[in-house]
């Protein structure tokens, strides 16, 4: 009896273990057939992200703000809800994210900002790195206005071939950098106020901010070889 009850057990052991082989090795298909359709779905997958949907900053003093962003930089109030503690900016042109500036207390305010451990060319006197970057169509005003509203200037505008551009902090201490490209549109620009002898209208500068946005690369092109006759000539 007592060998009829090891020979039993050495058979339900072996059926036993049969079982857990078959079920290993069902769990192996699956998981060879889950990470063959992942293979095929990202050859087939084509989501990217596309874009901002906005940006959230942190500010101490909510109408401080407000009128910081759209009468020092031409933001344009979208809405405000001063007692919840949120307002939604935007560019005036549409383009881009806009920004909700939402209200907390001064120590929960993360300032906009980071050290960069080596030599970077947009450094503030403490080694900090601008996180946030605008475009501005007039460096020099821009400058001259957001002064005026009190802003505190890190780096006073600079120009290179390409772009010019300088460093401020708004209100509650984020690091910004202001960037007007200079472009076919610069170079235009400057070239027309020199023929004319005069700054041009805001009209004029319109119409060919306007010309400059909407040509294609070609076309971009074309008016850089014409402004290089321009200036031989």
């Amino acid at each position: 009896m007592n060998g009829m009850t090891i020979r039993d057990e050495s058979w339900q052991g072996s059926v036993t273990g049969s079982a857990d082989n078959a079920r290993f090795s069902s769990s192996q298909r699956k998981a060879a057939k889950r990470r063959m359709e992942h293979m095929l779905s990202k050859k087939t997958n084509n989501a990217d992200v596309i874009g901002y949907c906005c940006m959230r900053i942190p500010v101490s003093d909510l109408k401080k703000s407000v009128d910081f962003y759209c009468n020092g930089l031409g933001y344009e109030l979208n809405s405000a809800d001063y007692q919840f503690g949120e307002a939604h900016v935007a560019l005036k042109n549409g383009n881009g994210p806009g920004i909700f500036l939402m209200e907390t207390k001064p120590e929960n305010v993360t300032q906009l900002k980071f050290v960069f451990p080596r030599s970077f060319f947009i450094t503030s006197g403490t080694g900090h790195v601008t996180m946030v970057e605008m475009l501005t169509n007039d460096l020099l005003a821009l400058h001259e206005r957001i002064q005026q509203a009190g802003a505190h200037i890190d780096k006073e505008p600079v120009f290179t071939n390409d772009f010019g551009y300088f460093t401020f902090y708004d209100p509650d201490g984020h690091y910004i950098r202001a960037v007007e490209e200079r472009g076919v549109y610069f170079e235009l620009k400057q070239r027309m106020s020199s023929t004319l002898e005069r700054e041009l209208t805001e009209h004029e500068d319109r119409l060919i901010r306007g010309l400059c946005e909407k040509t294609s690369v070609e076309q971009q092109k074309f008016l850089s070889s014409l402004i290089s006759e321009i200036r031989g000539s």
